[in-house]
């Protein structure tokens, strides 16, 4: 595993404006990705399907080279498993000390049940990537395939999944 070492994490909206900026701890760091540790430090944000409050313990799965990230989202009073909530992004930008990424709107939400809520179509459609950049359109779709596919064989970290 390693040393546990700060990192701050900068989320861009699609066109590259500032949405926010927040701390977290790497866990883990391989030529693959980081794992690190977060916690909510927003006012509670009920989003329909979970209500995500300060403090919640998110473990997130940055990949390198992968169109997507995973938030492992923990409740901040009895550490039990919310779901995993998963954008679909540029591939994220890594460099000491810090991660960027732009989310391109479509998400992915997982209950621990195994539910499965794709969020944000509307959204995402919205942004024009069809006819401005085919190939990031391209990508994304793809990358919400491979989510869905990972989910479906219980890949990690989604292994917790009941089978």
């Amino acid at each position: 595993m390693g040393s546990v070492f700060p990192i701050r994490v900068r989320r861009l909206t699609a066109d590259g404006q500032l949405r926010v900026v927040y701390p977290g701890r790497v866990l883990e760091a391989s030529p693959e990705g980081i794992v690190l540790e977060a916690y909510w430090e927003r006012p509670p944000l009920d989003l329909g399907y979970t209500v995500l409050e300060p403090a919640d313990r998110f473990v997130e799965y940055f990949f390198r080279d992968r169109w997507f990230v995973i938030y492992e989202i923990h409740h901040h009073q009895d550490n039990r498993l919310k779901g995993w909530y998963c954008d679909i992004i540029y591939p994220p930008r890594i460099s000491e000390g810090e991660i960027e990424i732009r989310d391109l709107a479509l998400d992915l939400f997982v209950t621990p049940a195994g539910e499965v809520l794709v969020l944000d179509e509307e959204e995402f459609e919205a942004l024009g990537l069809r006819e401005r950049d085919p190939s990031a359109y391209e990508a994304a779709r793809s990358a919400l395939q491979d989510l869905l596919k990972r989910v479906h064989r219980r890949e990690h970290p989604f292994h917790q999944l009941p089978k």
